[in-house]
């Protein structure tokens, strides 16, 4: 067993390059995957579950999406942040015979640094994004569906985790500020993870909440915004979400991993409640270069 720990140890660190965990100086974690979002109900103003309609018509919300995530360590205490990806999404009457909203395209780009400002338990870390939606939600055709929000924003969160043997323990409150008419959003993430030999198991959630609220006479059942399709996951002003989710992830080598994860709505307001599955391959690249000279023993000038 004094050999299992160690390696235990080795792979629990490599679960964790997010949340508070930063990857070695020189060292690209790559991230890249595709998900799976449905739903067929929206949260009203007083949280309330209804029927997805579009147009007065009962629909579904079926979107796909391919991700890059990337962080690069810069040094003992920074790191690198990038996301993007492409989305394709649709809205589809109940009746096949009604006409579909569709949209394809790149979704909101990330750019961001992590500063670990405390390596000893619990460590903490300040993470800042800047958030830049590479698409517009103006002047959209009549069948045309809003990739996201469209609207710019600056995030920042205060990440600490700890670990305790095979498990480990995070926490990421946030805030999100947003450009526009969209509220500012307080933001808090959580996640326990378990690592058994090549597996590990990740228990997370997440959850946003804004700041400003409109008059529940504005906020029904059905997104009247253009290009929303009547769905409250996107151009939502001031949407309040909790999710619950699972993942679980395999050690393929000390490089690779592959990681499935699923995750439900538990309550919102004014947002859209849905599952979501995705699968995704996290490689580490290690660009550091050893240190090969040899090692020169002095020899004292008077001979001794």
């Amino acid at each position: 067993m004094k050999r299992v720990f160690p390696f235990i140890f080795l792979l629990t660190s490599v679960a964790l390059a997010d949340y508070a965990w930063i990857p070695k100086p020189e060292t690209l974690v790559l991230k890249t995957g595709w998900e799976l979002f449905k739903s067929e109900n929206n949260y009203d103003s007083v949280g309330t579950k209804n029927v997805l309609t579009t147009n007065s018509l009962t629909s579904s919300l079926l979107q796909n999406q391919v991700f890059l995530e990337a962080e690069y360590g810069l040094g003992d205490q920074w790191s690198g942040i990038f996301r993007t990806g492409f989305l394709s999404a649709q809205i589809e009457p109940l009746n096949l015979s009604d006409p579909t909203l569709s949209g394809a395209g790149l979704f909101d780009t990330t750019l961001g640094f992590k500063w670990r400002f405390k390596r000893e338990k619990p460590i903490l870390a300040l993470e800042t994004g800047l958030i830049l939606p590479p698409y517009s939600t103006k002047n959209l055709k009549a069948d045309e569906l809003a990739l996201g929000d469209g609207v710019s924003g600056v995030q920042f969160r205060v990440h600490a985790g700890t670990q305790l043997r095979r498990f480990s323990f995070s926490l990421s409150p946030g805030l999100l500020f947003r450009f526009g008419r969209f509220s500012h959003q307080a933001l808090l993430d959580a996640a326990v993870s378990l690592t058994l030999q090549k597996f590990y198991l990740r228990l997370f959630q997440s959850a946003q909440f804004s700041m400003i609220k409109d008059s529940a006479s504005s906020q029904g059942a059905e997104n009247s915004e253009p290009g929303s399709g009547g769905s409250y996951s996107r151009l939502a002003t001031n949407p309040d979400l909790i999710t619950l989710g699972l993942k679980v992830g395999a050690f393929l080598s000390p490089r690779f991993k592959l990681e499935t994860s699923a995750s439900h709505t538990v309550w919102g307001q004014t947002a859209a409640d849905g599952f979501r599955v995705g699968v995704a391959l996290i490689t580490n690249l290690d660009f550091s270069t050893p240190d090969t000279r040899e090692l020169i023993k002095e020899v004292p000038l008077n001979g001794e």
